[in-house]
């Protein structure tokens, strides 16, 4: 039976998978007329002025401590600056479906990291098979034709799982940071983040000189508040709760959610492999939390 904790732990889950999943539609809209590097450190700027704002009308600061410090330093890089640039320029070449199923590997990687760098978040029999189940039906939701394309744009590929691998890796590093206020926390990664992205895009990409359409910069306003500043507050709670590995099943609730976005803004209609997908999606997040006295972690 899943408790009233589990259940908060599953639905913060899922608002941040919702606002994740939307990224890629907006980033898509964004890279129309502005550069990779322009949209990404425009959302980090976006989110980390916005964050800044709510702090100070609450009334709280940002620590002052080198500690806390060094973490927004690694987090606000590792876990913003290098993958949202990364897998802004995969784009341009990427398909989302072929996306989507590179993205699936990540919680692979958090399970193995989390096997071998914490105590408590060792990859079990039941966890890895739940993360087998889940990829599968990625596979099957997007269509196995979708695989044909790996190795294409191999560089472009690339990029995109490396930002999954940069998410996975920060995500582990804030369950070390110190004890502070949610939005202190989200504040000082992405204003850190924008203190080394904003001056790289300006000397780089001089933004003044693009002509973006109205429909650029709204997608990167969006991008900024939504997917970044808010579910970065989110994404702090997940993780301090229920741990990094559990953080990263969103990347199979994606394509799930990618499949309503779909629907809702371009009127596609799911067909039967979207629902086998779904299926076998869904049972390998229950396989994954499956809690057994006697699970034998993989070694």
């Amino acid at each position: 039976m899943i408790n009233k904790a589990q259940t908060l732990d599953y639905v913060a889950l899922g608002a941040l998978a919702l606002m994740w999943s939307s990224s890629f539609l907006f980033i898509k809209i964004a890279v129309q007329t502005l550069s990779p590097l322009t949209v990404s450190s425009g959302r980090m700027l976006t989110a980390a002025l916005f964050l800044y704002v709510i702090m100070k009308i609450r009334g709280v600061s940002l620590p002052t401590d080198r500690q806390s410090w060094t973490f927004f330093a690694l987090i606000g890089v590792i876990g913003n600056a290098v993958p949202f640039y990364l897998i802004s320029w995969a784009e341009l070449e990427v398909d989302s479906s072929v996306a989507a199923i590179l993205i699936g590997s990540v919680p692979l990687s958090s399970f193995l990291i989390g096997h071998f760098a914490t105590k408590d978040e060792k990859l079990t029999v039941p966890r890895l098979l739940g993360v087998l189940i889940g990829f599968a039906g990625i596979v099957v939701m997007i269509g196995p034709g979708a695989l044909a394309e790996l190795g294409l744009n191999a560089f472009s590929q690339l990029a995109i799982v490396a930002g999954g691998f940069c998410y996975v890796s920060a995500s582990f590093i804030a369950r070390k940071m110190p004890p502070m206020e949610p939005v202190s926390r989200a504040a000082g990664v992405l204003i850190t983040a924008s203190l080394v992205s904003v001056p790289i895009c300006l000397v780089l990409d001089a933004p003044w000189r693009q002509t973006p359409d109205l429909s650029s910069l709204t997608a990167v306003l969006v991008l900024g508040i939504f997917p970044t500043a808010i579910a970065t507050l989110l994404l702090f709670f997940v993780i301090m709760r229920a741990g990094a590995t559990f953080v990263s099943l969103n990347n199979y609730i994606n394509p799930v959610l990618g499949v309503a976005w779909g629907y809702l803004f371009f009127g596609e209609e799911p067909v039967s492999q979207t629902w086998g997908g779904l299926a076998l999606i869904t049972a390998g997040l229950i396989v994954t939390q499956l809690k057994r006295r006697k699970s034998i972690a993989v070694s």
